[in-house]
């Protein structure tokens, strides 16, 4: 995606993985047809961050040792929800302590767009976040950093963090975004990647 979309004429070479049949790999689409972006004082979508949690410990109960993950949300708000969710589950279901802790140099975390960028781990979580609002089902066209100037690189960054796998957990669909940011029209690219790949180039 960030070859055909931010880089010209497509100069990258990138890696192949010949002899992987494992559906595991790959960009995933995580779609939450339930959930609904709180636009006033929270400013975050609880039924995404549910999602997002389950992931994280479906992660952690069933993939190999030593296999890194992280989630990266859009906003602030939204990586906040997440990190605390995991945190309150950690506490019911402490049979899992070590898997959380067993790569130092790579540990688990959750972090926002504009501080993700450096980190790299086997598994990335995405959390859009944004979505139809509580109040009345619209989507506004507000996607935080994503919108404003430069924004279209912070997406390049939040889209190549993973060495294996992308889950992409949203809330609205590619259609509902009319963003004339170039930001914004990238980011329904990508949305409309994780659906089909094939379809979006």
């Amino acid at each position: 995606f960030s070859n055909h979309f931010f880089y010209r004429d497509n100069p990258l070479l990138t890696f192949p993985s010949p002899g992987i049949t494992d559906s595991w790999y790959g960009v995933h689409d995580v779609f939450v047809p339930d959930g609904r972006y709180d636009a006033g004082t929270a400013r975050n979508n609880r039924k995404e961050a549910d999602r997002v949690v389950d992931l994280v410990f479906e992660h952690f109960r069933t993939r190999p040792i030593g296999e890194t993950l992280g989630v990266a949300a859009l906003s602030m708000a939204q990586a906040d929800l997440i990190l605390r969710l995991v945190e309150e589950r950690k506490i019911r279901e402490r049979d899992l302590d070590g898997r959380f802790n067993e790569r130092p140099k790579e540990p688990f975390f959750v972090k926002n767009l504009e501080r993700v960028q450096g980190d790299e781990r086997d598994h990335i979580i995405i959390s859009i976040g944004y979505g139809p609002t509580v109040e009345s089902g619209a989507v506004p066209n507000r996607f935080g950093p994503i919108n404003r100037e430069g924004g279209e690189r912070r997406l390049n960054v939040l889209v190549t963090r993973a060495r294996q796998r992308v889950d992409l957990v949203h809330s609205l669909r590619a259609t509902d975004i009319h963003s004339q940011q170039k930001g914004g029209r990238l980011l329904r690219r990508y949305l409309e990647y994780a659906e089909n790949p094939e379809k979006a180039f």
